[in-house]
């Protein structure tokens, strides 16, 4: 049978060359590789994760006479050392979530689902935490807390959500490249197939 015999799809008189092109650019999208961008980007938001859970325990707040308390001690061990359930979810929560998240698109490969899943578990993690930030940095000018400090524990938080939020956008970066490719690919074989 030639190649370029017509048979219908549907509603649709097609060739064989056109279903032979359409099936071919959905295998290569079906077995695509991962764009380079994304897989960094979901290597960055762990980084920014692993980040985030160090500043817990550093020092976080600095006292006059030269104490300092973490984030960690302040909300657990300010409690009697007591194990408080809902201290270590507001601390905790947020980012394993995003490590679950950021695990899944790196180990499992990436789906649009799992992208949006990270941009908006990211969204709302780092978004928490910026206002967490932002009130303890008003603390400082409070009356009350007279010579309170912002220690380093305060301040790699902060880059440490900066990372996550770059990692997550290298991730839909890295697909607008891959699909950008994947799109030059094809008008590439389609523009080699017109001149034979």
């Amino acid at each position: 049978m030639d190649r370029r015999s017509r048979f219908w799809i549907g509603d649709t008189l097609s060739t064989l060359a056109e279903a032979g092109d359409i099936i071919t650019v959905m295998a290569v999208e079906d077995h695509r590789t991962r764009a380079p961008g994304s897989s960094i980007g979901y290597a960055i938001v762990l980084l920014g994760a692993a980040l985030f859970v160090t500043s817990c325990f550093l020092p976080y707040y600095g006292f006059p006479g030269g104490q300092a308390v973490s984030l960690y001690d302040q909300l657990l061990v300010a409690r009697d050392g007591g194990l408080e359930l809902g201290a270590k979810l507001f601390l905790f929560g947020g980012v394993a979530t995003v490590v679950v998240v950021a695990l899944g698109g790196l180990v499992r490969g990436e789906r649009q689902s799992g992208r949006g899943l990270l941009v908006g578990t990211v969204s709302a993690w780092s978004l928490t935490w910026i206002g967490s930030l932002l009130q303890s940095a008003g603390l400082r000018e409070d009356a009350l807390i007279g010579g309170l400090s912002l220690e380093v524990g305060f301040w790699l938080q902060a880059v440490s959500i900066g990372v996550a939020v770059i990692g997550t956008i290298l991730v839909g970066v890295g697909k607008r490249s891959e699909i950008k490719d994947s799109h030059d690919r094809y008008s590439n074989e389609e523009g080699a197939d017109a001149g034979e």
